[in-house]
């Protein structure tokens, strides 16, 4: 197979790299490094934030929730719920573990989407947001993706999942007689957007969170029901508020 130098995209890492203007060549063509990228429908920029892919699904959310806005009339409740799972929320379904470490600003814009989407289905423009959850049965969009981090860090530490992400949770080797022996290591970041905003910190940290009876599931089936009533702790970070 011949690769086609027409089709590629280059992107530099980091202001600094970004700013040099790095260029490559191959078969005489040149191939310049680009702000922000598409990857298998992800649209990431040079300094890995995901403001463009966020906007992007967000807008196309809207756009589906003002269609189901005009057709809801001819639905009941069940409905306009069904709708929204079936439509809006696939927008929110796909690659999540990838953009759920993006900033405050855009982890808020998602929620709202949400919001507007349950007042409308429960025609309630008035009680609180977390209200509005209870009433439907649904985590936050945020709780949503910390459970696919649980569930994605039980396969990886069961080798379940891809072998090449094997090596990204481990548990600890400690030489002392711990009362839990199922936790796992967590790295000790130097930096917010390339450490704590980093799956294996973040799968680390929601993996000791979890109750001891969680982490120790003998099946994945019995494990995924567990974390269908969790949660999740209060966390203060960024991606999290």
């Amino acid at each position: 197979m011949k690769a086609n130098p027409e089709k590629f995209q280059a992107i530099a890492l980091g202001s600094k790299a970004n700013s040099l203007g790095i260029v490559f060549k191959i078969q005489d063509i040149e191939i310049k490094c680009e702000d922000e990228v598409k990857l298998l429908g992800v649209t990431f920029d040079f300094m890995l934030g995901f403001n463009s892919h966020i906007a992007n699904i967000c807008r196309k959310a809207s756009r589906q929730l003002n269609v189901m806005k005009r057709l809801g009339k001819y639905l009941n409740k069940l409905g306009r719920l069904t709708m929204y799972h079936s439509f809006v929320m696939s927008n929110f379904n796909y690659c999540p573990l990838t953009w759920h470490f993006t900033s405050e600003t855009n982890t808020k814009k998602i929620e709202k989407i949400q919001e507007r989407a349950l007042r409308f289905i429960y025609n309630d423009y008035t009680c609180s947001y977390d209200s509005l959850l209870h009433l439907s049965g649904l985590p936050t969009l945020r709780i949503r993706r910390m459970r696919n981090i649980a569930l994605e860090t039980y396969k990886i530490l069961n080798c379940q999942g891809p072998s090449y992400l094997h090596d990204l949770v481990n548990y600890k080797n400690s030489s002392y007689n711990f009362r839990y022996k199922n936790l796992v290591e967590i790295p000790h970041p130097r930096t917010e957007r390339y450490g704590k905003r980093s799956f294996k910190y973040t799968a680390g940290k929601v993996w000791n969170s979890l109750p001891d009876e969680y982490r120790r599931a003998s099946s994945f089936s019995q494990f995924k029901n567990f974390m269908s009533g969790w949660n999740g702790e209060r966390c203060s970070c960024s991606s999290c508020s």
